[in-house]
């Protein structure tokens, strides 16, 4: 795939850069509303209402100046952005910036590197998230910005998920409480929020083009209702749309989420913007709600053409633009401002804190920590890394800090001299070091311009030895930054006989053969990480072959082909156990590195770092370790060591912080926001196969509500930690635990939830120190409600000085008791009695109580049941159900069908429409006969049930069914431009960016139109279009006669950013079906891959203006499967995926 580069710039770090100031038509007469140009442009008058401003700016706009909101392009010079959207000159409407996210403004330029969201999250701190948002609105505002790229709210659903750290963790009351907290932060500074990643992007590996397939409840119940929250209680005024699919469909052009859920039911009013690239598409992504392309793509540079055409309604144009102007309003763009500014050091000085408060104290045996420094006089500081600061993870959430402190100098400031402080930089947690080129002999490196290591290489030179770190930049002329591979052929010699290991570290991936055997695997899109052969005898003076292969798909480029021999123990792990023995205590720093673009392979830690840990601890009895990891980690030590220390990614005061947390300046108040697993697949995903890792481009998400601490409730097993736990410096005890309002014993609930529960708690400081304890409210459900047997309902932060007692009180939110009714697609309150546990983590709550639903409205719905496909002209039966899942008799139910233009519903047999009572618990229903127009319009008809009823007052539900009428031909689906005029290749738009077939190119092979081609045993007619027509079919789903009879179906097209895979379904006209898997490879990788075959190979494409990848031939191919050759084809339908791109289908 290529992905644009993010547009960040370089800054020096030690000085900071002002803001850049975009020019903007309406900058000095903003904001007042008098004079010449306030009665031109009405809308600048700040004091009328803001939508009534956006509403005045809309009507002078034309389509064309719509559009052009909803593209990003190129940022402009000298700023710093990750994205930019151009403004409109003519009505002065400014630029918008945007930067990364969520851990600190990430532009390239000296910012605050805040502790790492999940460490924010760890906190159980609502202020505290605020204050978080604060400083970095604030740093965003600084430095020219709109919107910030954050807060990041999917939930964790595998511990070795690459962006982990970059998550609120694995609870949804959680995660939603901080991010909603943290957002108001942000916004209060007149900077956008964007919350990401809307929705089901849980796990890194294949995110581009995986579908995360969820159940109705689990989406509702886990992995929605943060988002939820930042709507409807933070009122986030952006969301980023994810690159996955959701059940199938793009979550950028996922209707069901973003019209249905986000739009229509939570009443969103923001701007929904994708991810770097994750458009697919012009109309689906339109209509389903996506307001905002970035990173390359173009696709809504056609909408004026698409809404002249009749394809998307003027109205979804409006909204969207109306949805951005509202943005620019928000952020104060047309507004007179003041200069922003920033205060660097108290932002650091928060960072300080929030890595203090986000700490978690795993193990504390015989009270270890803090260290006594009165009698403190010898201390070693040993690992990997103790001297260097951690400032967060990897990817687009890297910030440049503005400043670092590791963990050396912090603990040396704060002991002074008095503490004799011996460093050893122990261990590894990457790789080995290096192959030395001594070992090796005739090393050539061969670099190809593409990422599949085919074609002539564009670059063949000598390398004495693998060991490169390209940074962002190129590895030599001629060869892109992003999407290059290379590969290096050579001898080896061992210098010493011995057994050896091998690592492969890189980022992207790579992977070594030793005499044509693959010994390390390391072949996936990563951050910088290391994979280790097996033990490998070699004797002294005997040469063998080595081929190393490497590929780099986005963003950073390294590759290090290293060597260890277990044989000779390493070096530094004694040196630290010398300085362990000779010192009052040790500390041992280690930890990890995930990033962004892949997940982890295991959660054990890197390199040696487990053997260094035994090692110290065998030396010294008081050995504390300190983690610095952005996810759970495997602990086979603990039992050794008598402290561990948490920080997370602890951000720039990564130091400064470690060294208040050692010595009992600041006391560890963090919770794990995760669970702790004891092995790598102790895990809910790990617990059945196609959960994770995919599998067929699928992840299934089987395990339902059982995410995290719920799965190891309901499995009964025991992780290393649960959720919510923590120590202290000092101990808590919670008591006299009591329900204050309402009636716990008769509570009743409508369609909007229950009352509030009002709860109130004592928390006593039993120790000798002050400290901040979290008290967790956990709640129950009924028997038989299909929930896990405790949720976090609610939480408090509190700080309690020795020997004193705080009456906490807590409250259960009117939405608290609700479950998710897939059948009713409504939330509903179930009677019965809910337990209410409270407590200090998941697995302790000592104390309990209940309360109980003694009556409930439960939910009232409609359901239509529809035929899945209707041919234009026919007849169908459809059913209309009205329930009542509630305790009370519904009256006066009518139940009406609206369908599309032309279509026609009557009644049918004698049920009626109308239903004087619908008792408790109970179903009615009609049948309509439906009949579709001769002239239905091809694609998916809606077909709306309503119901209106009584209950406390006049009430009215709705439901639907879609039905997919038939295109009369693949010519009459087509829907995208992918061959364009070598003259004008601005029409084509097959690639995200503009890229197409060339039409000459095409006739060169015998591809023109009309043509009958022959490809792979098949003939095809090739679409009879010219250049600037639609010629193939963005495949979404779609259903087409294709009449014929036959053995073999075949489609002819391509894959465009990736490979593509996906399920054909072949209707017969008797009625049976069957699926087909289909498989497109990338035009632009021409080499067949699944069961797809090569059709036809170009020399060249067409290029957007400003293209920087140079001419490169581009493919076509062919895939498809067996038919029953005794029956005769009615309708295919294709796969639901637009990268996928089809020309042409045949039967024969």
């Amino acid at each position: 795939m290529r992905m644009a580069r993010l547009a960040v710039a370089a800054a020096a770090a030690a000085a900071l850069a002002v803001p850049l100031a975009l020019p903007a038509a309406a900058a000095g007469t903003a904001g007042g509303g008098d004079g010449a140009a306030a009665a031109a442009r009405p809308w600048l008058n700040a004091r009328l209402p803001l939508d009534k401003r956006v509403d005045l700016l809309l009507a002078q706009m034309t389509n064309t100046e719509k559009a052009s909101l909803m593209t990003a392009v190129g940022v402009p010079s000298g700023s710093h952005a990750t994205g930019y959207i151009p403004g409109v000159d003519r009505l002065g409407i400014p630029g918008m910036q945007f930067t990364d996210g969520p851990g600190g403004v990430r532009d390239g330029q000296p910012e605050t590197a805040l502790p790492s969201p999940v460490s924010l999250a760890a906190s159980f701190d609502t202020e505290l998230a605020k204050q978080y948002g604060t400083v970095m609105g604030t740093e965003a505002k600084y430095r020219g910005y709109q919107v910030i790229y954050g807060p990041m709210v999917n939930i964790v659903r595998t511990p070795l998920g690459g962006r982990d750290f970059e998550t609120l963790g694995e609870d949804p009351q959680l995660a939603g409480d901080i991010a909603a907290s943290e957002i108001g932060g942000i916004q209060d500074q007149g900077v956008a929020a964007q919350v990401k990643h809307f929705a089901g992007n849980n796990q890194e590996n294949g995110r581009t083009t995986t579908s995360s397939n969820i159940d109705e409840r689990t989406l509702h119940e886990i992995y929605l209702p943060a988002f939820e929250k930042a709507v409807e209680d933070a009122h986030v005024w952006s969301l980023m749309c994810a690159y996955n699919k959701v059940n199938g469909t793009y979550a950028c052009e996922n209707a069901q989420i973003l019209r249905d859920v986000l739009i229509d039911e939570w009443k969103y009013d923001g701007v929904v913007d994708t991810d770097y690239p994750a458009n697919h598409s012009t109309v689906a992504s339109a209509l389903a709600g996506l307001d905002q392309e970035f990173s390359g793509t173009t696709y809504f540079q056609q909408l004026p053409a698409a809404v002249a055409a009749g394809q998307v309604p003027q109205s979804v144009l409006d909204d969207a633009a109306r949805r951005i102007l509202r943005l620019e309003f928000r952020t104060g763009q047309f507004d007179a401002k003041k200069p922003a500014t920033a205060d660097f050091d108290a932002d650091s000085a928060f960072a300080r804190k929030a890595a203090e408060d986000g700490s978690v104290l795993l193990k504390n045996s015989g009270q270890v920590l803090p260290l006594d420094t009165k009698k403190l006089t010898s201390l070693a500081v040993i690992g990997p890394n103790a001297d260097t600061a951690i400032t967060g993870g990897g990817g687009s959430s890297a910030v440049t800090p503005y400043k670092k402190v590791d963990p050396l100098t912090g603990l040396k400031a704060r002991l002074g001299s008095g503490v004799d402080i011996t460093s050893v930089k122990a261990g590894n947690a990457t790789g080995y070091p290096a192959i030395p080129a001594s070992a090796l002999s005739g090393l050539k490196g061969e670099y190809f311009a593409n990422k599949t290591l085919t074609g002539t290489p564009a670059v063949t030179r000598d390398d004495p030895n693998i060991d490169f770190d390209w940074g962002s930049g190129s590895p030599a002329d001629g060869i892109p930054a992003d999407g290059f591979s290379a590969r290096w052929t050579g001898t080896l010699t061992a210098p010493a006989t011995g057994t050896y290991t091998f690592s492969a570290t890189s980022d992207d991936g790579s992977r070594i053969y030793l005499d044509d055997k693959l010994i390390a695997d390391n072949w996936s899109d990563h951050a910088s990480q290391a994979v280790t052969s097996t033990p490998i005898q070699l004797t002294a003076g005997e040469p063998h072959s080595l081929r190393v292969e490497y590929y780099d798909n986005a963003q950073s480029a390294s590759v290090t082909i290293g060597w260890s021999s277990p044989d000779v123990p390493d070096p530094t792990i004694q040196a630290a156990v010398d300085a362990a023995k000779s010192a009052d205590a040790a500390v041992v720093v280690v930890g990890d590195s995930s990033s962004e673009g892949s997940d982890r392979t295991t959660l054990a830690l890197p390199g040696n770092e487990n053997d260094l840990i035994k090692a110290v601890a065998a030396a010294n009895p008081k050995t504390v370790v300190v983690l610095r990891a952005g996810a759970p980690v495997l602990m086979p030590w603990l039992a050794d060591v008598p402290a561990v220390l948490d920080m997370w990614y602890p951000g720039q005061e990564d130091g400064n912080a470690l060294a208040a947390l050692l010595t009992g300046d600041a006391s560890p108040g963090g919770r794990l926001p995760v669970s702790f697993p004891r092995t790598d697949t102790q895990t809910a995903v790990a617990a059945a196969p196609g959960r994770y890792p995919a599998v067929n481009g699928v992840y299934d998400y089987s395990e339902g509500l059982d995410v995290g601490y719920r799965w190891y409730q309901d499995e009964g097993q025991t992780p290393l930690f649960p959720f919510g736990y923590g120590l202290s410096y000092t101990s808590f005890r919670v008591s006299h635990l009591t329900v204050d309002s309402p009636d716990p014993g008769g509570l009743s609930a409508t369609a909007a939830g229950t009352a509030p529960v009002r709860l109130s708690v004592d928390v006593t400081n039993t120790g000798a120190r002050s400290g901040s304890d979290v008290v967790q409210v956990y709640l129950g459900h009924p028997a038989g409600s299909g929930e896990p047997p405790k949720e976090l309902a609610t939480f408090a932060k509190v700080e309690v000085k020795p020997g004193r007692t705080e009456r906490v009180h807590l409250t259960l939110g009117a939405d608290a008791l609700r479950v998710w009714d897939s059948s009713a697609h409504d939330w509903t309150v179930q009677d019965g009695r809910y337990p209410v546990y409270v407590g200090e983590s998941s697995a302790d709550t000592p104390l309990s109580t209940s309360v109980t639903v003694r009556r409930s409205v439960g939910t009232q719905y409609t359901g239509v049941t529809a035929a899945p496909t209707t041919a234009a002209g026919s007849t169908q039966t459809v059913r209309q159900t009205f329930t009542n899942t509630g305790d009370s008799t519904v009256r006066n139910a009518r139940l009406a069908l609206s369908l599309p233009t032309g279509w026609t519903a009557t009644a049918a047999g004698h049920g009626g429409t109308t239903f004087p009572a619908v008792g408790a618990h109970a179903s009615v229903s009609t049948s309509w006969t439906v009949t579709a127009p001769a002239d239905a319009t091809a694609g998916t008809a809606t077909l709306t049930g309503r119901a209106t009823f009584t209950l406390d007052g006049p009430q009215t539900r709705s439901g639907t069914a879609t039905t997919t009428v038939p295109y009369a031909s693949a010519a009459a689906a087509y829907d995208n431009e992918g061959i364009s005029a070598d003259s004008d290749p601005s029409t084509g738009n097959l690639d995200p960016g503009g890229y197409s077939f060339s039409a000459t190119q095409l006739a060169a092979v015998g591809y023109t139109p009309g043509a009958t081609v022959t490809a792979n045993g098949l003939s095809y007619t090739w679409p009879d279009t010219q250049p600037g027509q639609p010629d193939n079919i963005a495949a979404a789903g779609q259903v087409i006669q294709v009449q014929g009879q036959g053995s073999r179906l075949g489609l002819l097209g391509t894959g465009v950013s990736s490979a593509h895979s996906g399920t054909v379904t072949v209707t017969y006209t008797d009625g049976t079906s069957t699926d087909l898997a289909v498989s497109f490879p990338d035009w632009y990788s021409n080499a067949a891959s699944g069961n797809s075959q090569l059709a036809v190979t170009t020399a060249n494409w067409n290029r957007p203006p400003g293209d920087t990848l140079g001419n490169h031939a581009v493919s076509l191919y062919t895939t498809g499967g067996a038919l029953d050759p005794s029956k005769t084809v009615a309708t295919v339908k294709l796969p639901d995926d637009s990268g996928i791109h089809v020309f042409a289908l045949s039967v024969g």
